[in-house]
């Protein structure tokens, strides 16, 4: 490339290079002016290169934590982004009357570029349509088999641990994953992956998903770097494609023929799942390859994350656990739980059960993005605090979930009593504040009916049937947190009871 002096004289190269940093200076200054109110990280409100930062070293929800706890909420994280531990405002930002829409951070999550899937778009109306066609998939009003399907998995997964896994360690974060992804594809396409079956790593899905999410949490996070990967260059050098034979790309191309095999086939069409449900609803073949391609890198990892952490937990704190196995001991002894896996409608009756679970909701967020909303034309006014129009405002689900104001002052540690302990009005302030981490309103997450089911019915069956310990305690679980939180080496022991 040429120097600026060989295409302008010297003089006006260096007015050239005066005018070129005068114009960042001033764009600098507008954008520190534009939230001058919010206090924030030095030089946050004038760059998004701390967010960047804070990216590249594996710690952007440390970080909003630490700025939230000294700053207060909200907290200002960018020049036009401001950061939150408000469940009340997350409620009024998603409210159904509410004028704030989904911010820029959702354009990341498009997998295909200008291909939108339901948890992707911006655009209000279209949203809508998705919402209202998919809903009744998701919530089992439409799909008879869902909790049956869920049985057959959960099946699999006792198998696999009783005959693979006798007397011997367990990667807990590894074989969740599996389960997850077999759930997952089974309740979408009428059949599973067969990471189970195969008790392996398919495709090395689970090395490439940990190798995408540092860029994930980079392309979400920066409209620069979004522009950048969805250049037609970057999408044929890094992309995943559904051509792959290994990666995310492999996992996405079975999803792309289980689809284009049901259009094909009108006899297959009229199965009971997820896919036959769309497709009854008028969605395309394109539009359902989309909702597939979510479902996958999303649905997988959430649950995943929750199921682990809440098993990890437990079997870390003997008390709880102890409590957990009397209560669902007792259940079965007296003919509350079916067998061999139990109803859902019964596991949702044991009281313990629910606050583990939520409490272990509350201790590890399943998604740790921003889901940052957009203030609407002429700003907005909660709570005394205004916030200028075009502002963006993310949440900070683990500050939210571990604020002592709300939880008490062991909100850091698990225990699940505190569910139990506090009177109704309390117990309501805590699950509308966790609940929050599912979205709400009109963004609230429509897998959340299948999670709930799938974490009650697992971990009651797990616990049913195995005796749990952990394989080394002294050997620690190392924890990476991009968009999603990432655990390695969580062994455990399981002996069949």
């Amino acid at each position: 490339m040429p120097a600026i002096t060989t295409i302008l004289p010297p003089a006006g190269a260096v007015v050239a290079l005066l005018l070129l940093s005068a114009y960042f200076g001033i764009s600098a200054i507008l954008s520190y002016r534009k939230l001058k109110q919010f206090q924030g990280p030095v030089f946050a409100g004038t760059s998004k290169l701390w967010l960047f930062w804070q990216s590249v070293n594996a710690r952007v929800v440390q970080a909003e934590w630490d700025a939230l706890a000294k700053y207060g909420t909200p907290a200002r994280i960018g020049p036009s982004l401001l950061i939150t531990d408000d469940a009340d405002l997350v409620r009024h930002m998603n409210a159904p009357g509410s004028k704030w829409t989904r911010g820029a951070w959702y354009d990341g999550m498009r997998l295909d570029p200008g291909h939108d899937h339901v948890f992707s778009t911006r655009d209000e109306a279209i949203h809508a349509d998705l919402r209202s066609k998919e809903i009744g998939g998701y919530n089992g009003r439409d799909v008879d088999n869902l909790e049956s399907d869920l049985d057959l998995r959960i099946t699999d997964l006792l198998e696999l641990v009783r005959h693979s896994y006798k007397d011997k360690p367990l990667d807990i974060a590894e074989v969740a994953r599996y389960f997850t992804l077999d759930v997952l594809s089974t309740i979408a396409f009428g059949r599973p992956f067969g990471f189970m079956s195969a008790n392996s790593d398919l495709w090395d899905y689970g090395k490439a998903n940990a190798s995408f999410l540092p860029m994930l949490e980079l392309i979400i996070n920066h409209p620069t770097v979004q522009w950048l990967i969805a250049t037609p260059l970057m999408q044929k050098l890094a992309a995943p494609r559904h051509t792959d034979t290994t990666g995310i790309g492999a996992a996405l191309g079975f999803a792309r023929r289980a689809v284009a095999e049901r259009f094909q086939n009108v006899k297959s069409a009229r199965k009971k799942d997820m896919l036959n449900h769309f497709m009854n609803k008028g969605l395309t073949q394109e539009q359902c390859e989309n909702e597939a391609h979510v479902q996958i890198i999303a649905g997988s990892d959430s649950t995943t994350t929750i199921l682990r952490c809440t098993l990890f937990l437990l079997i870390s704190n003997p008390v709880a656990y102890g409590k957990l196995r009397a209560e669902i001991d007792q259940a079965a002894n007296d003919g509350s739980l079916s067998y061999p896996i139990a109803n859902y409608a019964s596991v949702q009756k044991l009281p313990y059960l629910s606050a583990a679970l939520w409490e272990g909701l509350r201790m590890f967020p399943p998604l740790a993005g921003l889901k940052a909303k957009l203030v609407p034309p002429g700003g907005d006014t909660f709570k005394d605090v205004f916030y200028p129009e075009g502002t963006e405002v993310g949440l900070c689900d683990d500050a939210m979930c571990r604020k002592r104001e709300i939880f008490g002052d062991d909100a850091q540690f698990y225990r699940p009593e505190r569910w139990i302990e506090v009177g109704q009005d309390e117990r309501v302030v805590f699950q509308r504040t966790v609940d929050s981490i599912f979205g709400t309103g009109r963004f609230q997450c429509l897998g959340r009916h299948i999670a709930m089911m799938e974490l009650h019915k697992t971990l009651v069956e797990l616990i049913r049937n195995f005796d749990w310990s952990i394989a080394d305690p002294f050997a620690g679980v190392p924890t990476t947190i991009h968009a999603v939180t990432l655990h390695r080496n969580m062994n455990v022991i399981a002996r069949a009871r």
